[in-house]
C-alpha cells in the first residue's frame, strides 16, 4: 500500500496510449480563460468542478486532446478531438464510428497489455445512450468502464496499482470526441460515482452551446429593463442556469460585497437580491463574450452599480461611502480591481 499511489501516478503519464505520440504541449492560459476546441466551438472552464485543466496536447498528425487532474481524488481525465475524414449526417454512421473509436480504446489498452504495462484487464459490455442538444438532433454515446492491474517498473523493482477507467465516445460537428477518465480502484463505489459525475460534467459543456443562446437572450432582456416583469423571469432563468453551470469565470468576492448586501437587505429588503443579480449577470454577459476573470468581475461590478444608482433613488438610506466610492470606479469599468484590492487579492 505504501507505493500505491506513487505507482498510480505513473500510470497517469500515458495512460491513452500504447506508444508515445509526436506532438506539443501547451499550458493553460495565465488568465484564467476558458480552453476553446476551434473545430466543435466547445469551451472548456479551467476548474470542471474540481479538477484542475492541465494543459493541451496537440499531436503533429492532427486533433488534439485536453487534460484534467484531480489530486484530491487522485484522478486525472483527458478529452480528445479528432475530425473525421469526411462528414457523417446519417446516425447510423455517426454510431458506427463512435463504436469503433471505442474499440480502438480497448485495442490499446490490450497492446499496453502485452508491453506488460497492464494485466488482469476486466473490460465492461457497450452502454450506448445519447445526449440532448435542446434544438438539435441528439447526440450519440457508447460508454464502457475497464478495470485493470497497472504495472509499474522501476530500479526498486515492480509495483501494481489496481485501476478504473471511464471511457465515453461521441461525434460532434464531425469530430470524435473521447472521454477517458482513470482512478485507483481502492476509491470504490465513491470513485466510480466520481468518474460518472466528471462524465455528466463534461456532457454539460457539451449541452451547453444550445443552451447559452436562449440564455444570452434573457440577459440581454434584463439588461434592457431590469425591474420589468419579464425581466425578473429572465433573471431567474439566468441565475438558475449559472448555478448548474460552473463554466464560468464568475467571482464576486465575500469581502466587501456580503457586507454590503446585508446592509441593504436590512433597510430596503429586496434590494440586496436587485444588486446580487446585477452582478451575477453582468459577469456572465462578459463571460459568454470570452472575457476572462478580471473582465468579468469589472463588468459585474459596472452592472451593481447600475442597479444600485437606481435603487438608491428609490431607497437612499442604503447609500454608503464605501459603495459610493467602489461605484465610482466601477462605472469607469475597474470596480473589479477596485474590489480585489479592497479584499486584500490579486486578480
Amino acid at each position: 500500500m505504501k507505493c500505491a499511489f506513487p505507482v498510480f501516478l505513473f500510470a497517469f503519464s500515458l495512460f491513452a496510449f500504447a506508444a508515445e505520440p509526436a506532438g506539443e504541449w501547451k499550458a493553460p492560459s495565465k488568465d484564467a480563460r476558458p480552453w476553446k476546441h476551434a473545430g466543435t466551438g466547445l469551451s472548456f472552464p479551467q476548474m470542471l468542478g474540481g479538477y484542475r485543466l492541465a494543459g493541451e496536447f496537440s499531436y503533429k498528425a492532427g486533433g488534439c486532446f485536453i487534460r484534467y487532474e484531480n489530486l484530491e481524488e487522485q484522478a486525472r481525465a483527458d478529452i480528445f478531438f479528432f475530425p473525421v475524414k469526411t462528414p457523417v449526417t446519417v446516425m447510423e454512421e455517426k454510431q458506427r464510428l463512435i463504436l469503433q473509436e471505442l474499440d480502438g480504446v480497448v485495442a490499446d489498452m490490450r497492446g499496453m497489455e502485452q508491453q506488460g504495462r497492464y494485466k488482469n484487464l476486466d473490460i465492461s459490455e457497450v452502454a450506448v445512450s445519447g445526449i440532448d442538444l435542446w434544438v438539435k438532433e441528439d447526440l450519440p454515446l457508447a460508454i464502457r468502464t475497464i478495470d485493470a492491474t497497472r504495472i509499474g517498473k522501476s530500479s526498486e523493482g515492480i509495483a501494481e496499482a489496481l485501476i478504473k477507467q471511464w471511457v465515453a465516445v461521441t461525434l460532434i460537428d464531425n469530430h470524435i470526441l473521447t472521454i477517458r477518465q482513470m482512478r485507483p480502484a481502492s476509491t470504490g463505489t465513491s470513485g466510480l460515482q466520481g468518474l460518472k459525475n466528471f462524465g455528466s460534467m463534461v456532457i454539460q459543456v457539451i449541452k451547453d452551446p444550445a443552451l447559452r443562446a436562449d440564455i444570452s437572450r434573457m440577459i440581454d432582456l434584463y439588461m434592457a429593463a431590469p425591474f420589468s416583469d419579464d425581466s425578473l423571469q429572465a433573471r431567474a432563468a439566468v441565475l438558475a442556469y449559472l448555478k448548474n453551470t460552473p463554466f464560468y469565470p464568475i467571482s464576486i468576492p465575500e469581502y466587501p460585497v456580503s457586507d454590503w448586501l446585508e446592509h441593504c437587505k436590512k433597510l430596503a429588503p429586496g434590494t440586496e437580491e436587485h444588486l446580487l443579480a446585477a452582478f451575477m449577470l453582468g459577469s456572465a454577459k462578459a463571460a459568454f463574450n470570452e472575457g476572462d476573470a478580471a473582465t468579468c468581475m469589472n463588468a459585474g461590478a459596472k452592472q451593481f452599480t447600475v442597479i444600485y444608482r437606481q435603487l438608491v433613488a428609490k431607497h437612499p438610506d442604503i447609500k454608503t461611502a464605501e459603495i459610493e466610492a467602489f461605484a465610482a470606479d466601477a462605472e469607469q469599468g475597474h470596480g473589479g480591481d477596485w474590489l480585489m484590492a479592497k479584499s486584500g487579492m490579486k486578480q
